[in-house]
C-alpha cells in the first residue's frame, strides 16, 4: 500500500476519533488545558529565560577588550594586603605594549558625603588618573588637567540627585579628607562594569600620597589587538616562576555567566515540562474512563471486523487529536507571556530569539509526543479484549 493510501486510509479512524473526543467534551476539555498549561510552562519560560539573557548579556557589551589584573597573595606572604607598586605598573606597560593599563586605588576606610552632609553608605571611593580613558560621561566633563574634583558614577548621581558644580566630601582614613567639587557624572555602565563605576566616587589619584594599586585595568581596542593576548603577555611577564598575578578577562565572566544561566534556564523548563507529565496521566485517565463506558462499542467494532491495530489508532488519534489542540491553543498563549517578558526585559515585544522560539516549538512537539504516548496504554487495554468479554 502506497503512503498515500495509508492517510486515506486513516481517514475513517481520524474522523472517528475526532467524534469520540468531543462526546466527552468535559474530559477533553480538561485533557487539553492540562496540555495547554504544559505547553505554556515550556514554551514562556524558554522565551522569557532567553529574554533575561539578552538583558543580562548587553550589560557585557562595551567591555569585551577589557581584562583586571590583581596581585596573587599566597597564605605565607609577609603582607597579606600586597597591592602593585609603579614599577610593576611599568612593568605590565611594557608587556602588553599597545594597551592601556590603569591602576586603580581602592582604599578602604573611605566615606563619602552629599552636599546636603548625608552620608552615602553605599559609595566607593577610588584614585585613578583619567576615567575619561575608560568612561563616557553623562552630564560635564573630566577636566584635561584633573587634580581638584570628583567623578560620580550615575547611580550614585540619581539616587543622590548630584550634579556638576556639587559639592561632596571625600574622607580616606589616613590618606584624604576633603571638600571637592563634581566635574562629571559618568554614563551608567551596569553590572558587568569591572570597577563598578554606577557606584563609585572618582578622585585623582594624585591625591594619595605614595600609592599603591589594588587592581589594574587593561583595555584593548579591538580593531588593532586582542585583550587576550595582552592578557597572555603580562602572566608570561609576571608569572614565570611563581604565579603573582590573577588575570580575568571580561568575556571570559561573560561566557562562564552564560553558561550558568542556561544550566538554571535548562533546569527551570525542566520542572516546567512536569506539567506536561502531569497532562499525559490527564489524557491517560481520560482515554481509561472512555473505555470503560464504550466497551459495548468497541465490542461491536471488533465483531464487525476491526482489527486490534484499527482499534488502538483509533484510541491514539483521540490522545494525539487532544495534543494537537492543547497545542495549537499553547503555543500563542507562550508567545503572548513571551511578547509581555520582552517589553520588560528588552523594551520590544518582538525580540523573540531562535532559541526562545526553539523551546515554543520544542514545548509544542513534546505536547503533543506526550499525549500520544499517553494513549497507547488504554488502546492497548481495549484492543485485547474479546468481543465476547466486551458483551458481558
Amino acid at each position: 500500500m502506497s503512503g498515500l493510501r495509508r492517510i486515506v486510509a486513516l481517514a475513517p479512524t481520524v474522523l472517528l476519533a475526532r467524534r469520540n473526543v468531543s462526546r466527552a467534551t468535559a474530559r477533553s476539555t480538561l485533557a487539553v488545558v492540562a496540555v495547554v498549561i504544559g505547553v505554556v510552562a515550556v514554551g514562556a519560560i524558554g522565551i522569557g529565560g532567553e529574554a533575561f539573557k539578552q538583558n543580562q548579556v548587553a550589560a557585557y557589551e562595551g567591555f569585551g577588550g577589557t581584562a583586571t589584573v590583581h596581585p596573587v597573595v599566597y597564605p605565607e606572604a609577609e603582607d597579606p594586603n600586597r597591592n602593585f607598586s609603579e614599577a610593576e605598573v611599568a612593568r605590565m606597560r611594557r608587556a602588553a605594549a599597545g594597551a592601556t593599563v590603569i591602576p586603580v586605588v581602592q582604599p578602604f576606610g573611605s566615606l563619602v558625603r552629599t552636599p546636603a552632609g548625608e552620608t552615602v553608605v553605599t559609595a566607593q571611593v577610588k584614585g585613578i588618573a583619567d576615567p575619561g580613558t575608560f568612561y563616557g560621561t553623562a552630564n560635564g566633563s573630566v577636566p584635561e588637567n584633573w587634580r581638584r574634583s570628583v567623578i560620580v558614577g550615575s547611580r550614585i548621581a540619581a539616587d543622590n540627585d548630584i550634579e556638576p558644580g556639587d559639592q561632596m566630601t571625600v574622607i580616606v582614613e589616613d590618606e584624604l579628607e576633603g571638600t571637592f567639587p563634581v566635574a562629571a557624572v559618568l554614563r551608567p555602565q551596569g553590572f558587568a562594569d569591572p570597577l563598578s563605576a554606577d557606584r563609585s566616587v572618582f578622585v585623582p589619584v594624585s591625591r594619595f600620597e605614595d600609592a599603591t594599586y589594588d587592581e589594574v585595568i587593561v583595555r584593548v581596542d579591538p580593531s588593532a589587538g586582542s585583550v587576550a593576548g595582552a592578557a597572555t603577555d603580562i602572566e608570561t611577564e609576571f608569572n614565570s616562576r611563581r604565579r603573582t598575578v590573577s588575570v580575568q578577562q571580561v568575556q571570559q565572566q561573560r561566557e562562564q555567566f552564560e553558561q550558568s544561566f542556561e544550566t538554571v534556564n535548562q533546569f527551570l523548563i525542566g520542572v516546567g515540562a512536569i506539567s506536561l507529565l502531569v497532562a499525559g496521566v490527564t489524557i491517560a485517565n481520560t482515554l481509561l474512563m472512555s473505555v470503560i463506558e464504550r466497551e459495548g462499542e468497541i465490542g461491536v467494532l471488533r465483531a464487525v471486523g476491526y482489527t486490534r491495530g484499527a482499534v488502538v489508532r483509533m484510541l491514539v488519534a483521540e490522545a494525539t487529536i487532544l495534543g494537537v489542540i492543547g497545542g495549537v491553543i499553547g503555543v500563542p498563549i507562550a508567545l503572548g507571556i513571551g511578547a509581555v517578558i520582552n517589553v520588560f526585559l528588552v523594551g520590544d515585544p518582538l525580540a523573540f530569539t531562535r532559541a526562545g522560539l526553539q523551546y515554543v516549538g520544542v514545548g509544542f512537539l513534546v505536547g503533543i509526543a506526550t499525549a500520544l504516548v499517553a494513549g497507547v496504554y488504554p488502546a492497548w487495554k481495549a484492543a485485547n479484549k474479546r468481543p465476547a468479554e466486551a458483551f458481558d
